[in-house]
């Protein structure tokens, strides 16, 4: 630094004051930093330690650290929080600067050569983040009274806020409800900015592209949570309204969850500050309680082994019936007439040679007459023939559903729109919101799990029913929810 005369004298104690100082900052991730444009004189002489300092916005950033302070200097900092210049004095708000300007546009401030070559190279690197602090001091009480980070040239900073439901349900639409608040406190323009939603289990949310995922993972993208504003100026604010559906994955888990917003994921634009491009909050995934969950059962069959009369109907090899409550009259030795305990006024009959299965109304089980409808059913026989029953047949049941609504705790195990259980032999249990139990009463330590999230019903075996106990395997079975 050059020293010419008493102000260079008031500089120099200045500095020495600094140099004593008990720098009262935080780490620079947890502070501000303010941009503070600095050049390098076109074509500056060689040794010419002189940077142009951008007046205005020294002014700027001087009155907001001195605003409660009457007399202070206003000094730069290194990255050490040493003093590398004496700016200037404000004193009531009116600054008197220690050094030259130029063109009413800057300050002409000289540095000794290490200083110089130190922010020569920091303004090359245009570093977002350098170390380097503006600060205003008391001289006489050697203390700093306030001071912020600078960097030397202006960066972009976006910061988000996010407005969400803070209850939500599986497969949910957030798109009237989601709505991002993008600032731009920074002091350059952003372009292109790509905003996305995500979920998570937690709120250690990642600032990368999120994958994206038709089912739940872990911070992934939301459907048509991705969205791109082309430009925002310095102290621009918009709000940003998703286009898509915005919806939550069918099978998110029942629970807290975390939704966020994440501002330039990929990192692609320099900015002052990072920190505030996350923006979550928790959201809480529940499951209301469906109007009613039925489970398809297109391999379900009925079973009749003439020899001991004998019925059981099975799907995906689990017996849901040992005949039981069913009734049985033969006929002719290729006629059988089949009726469940719960029918009132009609039967089956089953002809075991042309192979065909009839709906009969109008006349007593076991009797002839009465009008019949054919019911489209696929029979399979095993032997026989029109003198000689057959050693057993098979109906095959493609129309199965078992029936469930929680509301009024009906049950229905239904083939064709007609009962073929006994209620007292059925148990239910709504283990979760999302989770539904059935168990046959013959059934020992083994019972089906109905999943109304993924839509999957599980065999569970050596569990115990109503509990978390056992192990699940899946079932080839479709789940069709109403709400």
């Amino acid at each position: 630094m050059r020293i010419n005369g008493g102000k260079q004298m008031k500089k120099l104690s200045c500095l020495a004051v600094l140099s004593a100082l008990f720098i009262l900052v935080l780490a620079a991730s947890e502070t501000p930093v303010k941009a503070l444009p600095m050049e390098i004189p076109a074509n500056a002489a060689p040794g010419d330690g002189t940077l142009l300092v951008d007046l205005n916005r020294l002014q700027e950033l001087s009155a907001e650290l001195a605003a409660l302070v009457p007399d202070a200097d206003i000094a730069l900092l290194d990255r050490q929080e040493a003093p590398l210049a004496v700016l200037g004095h404000i004193k009531k708000g009116k600054f008197k600067w220690g050094h030259k300007t130029r063109q009413e546009k800057f300050l002409a401030v000289e540095f000794n050569p290490a200083a110089y070559a130190m922010l020569a190279e920091t303004i090359k690197a245009r570093t977002p983040r350098p170390g380097f602090r503006l600060a205003v001091c008391d001289g006489e009480k050697k203390t700093v009274l306030n001071s912020v980070g600078v960097t030397f040239s202006d960066f972009a900073d976006l910061a988000v806020q996010m407005n969400y439901p803070v209850n939500a349900s599986p497969g949910q639409s957030l798109r009237q409800e989601v709505t991002v608040s993008l600032t731009n406190t920074g002091s350059s323009a952003a372009k292109d900015i790509t905003l996305e939603i995500v979920l998570s289990g937690d709120d250690r949310i990642p600032r990368r592209r999120a994958p994206t995922a038709a089912t739940y993972t872990e911070d992934a993208l939301l459907e048509n949570g991705r969205e791109i504003v082309p430009l925002l100026a310095p102290g621009q604010q918009v709000t940003v309204v998703f286009s898509g559906s915005l919806k939550l994955p069918p099978d998110t888990p029942p629970g807290k969850h975390y939704l966020a917003v994440v501002a330039d994921p990929e990192d692609s634009i320099g900015e002052l500050s990072e920190e505030n491009n996350i923006h979550s909050g928790f959201i809480m995934i529940t499951v209301p309680e469906p109007a009613a969950i039925t489970v398809e059962m297109p391999e379900t069959v009925l079973n009749f082994l003439p020899a001991t009369y004998g019925f059981e109907i099975v799907c995906a090899g689990t017996l849901l019936s040992d005949g039981k409550d069913w009734k049985l009259c033969r006929m002719k030795p290729s006629i059988y007439h089949l009726k469940h305990v719960s029918w009132n006024d009609f039967f089956w009959e089953v002809d075991t040679v042309a192979r065909e299965i009839y709906e009969i109304r109008g006349a007593d089980f076991c009797k002839k007459g009465g009008q019949d409808r054919s019911l489209k059913i696929k029979v399979e026989v095993a032997g026989g023939s029109l003198q000689t029953p057959p050693s057993r047949f098979t109906l095959k049941l493609a129309q199965t559903q078992l029936r469930y609504e929680p509301g009024s705790k009906k049950f229905s195990l239904l083939a064709y729109g007609k009962p073929i259980y006994h209620q007292p032999f059925w148990w239910v249990c709504r283990r979760e919101s999302y989770l539904f139990q059935f168990r046959y009463a013959l059934w020992q330590g083994t019972f089906w799990q109905v999943d109304t999230i993924k839509k999957e019903v599980s065999l569970v075996r050596d569990g115990k029913f109503c509990s978390i106990e056992g192990l699940a395997a899946a079932m080839p079975l479709l789940v069709k929810v109403e709400n």
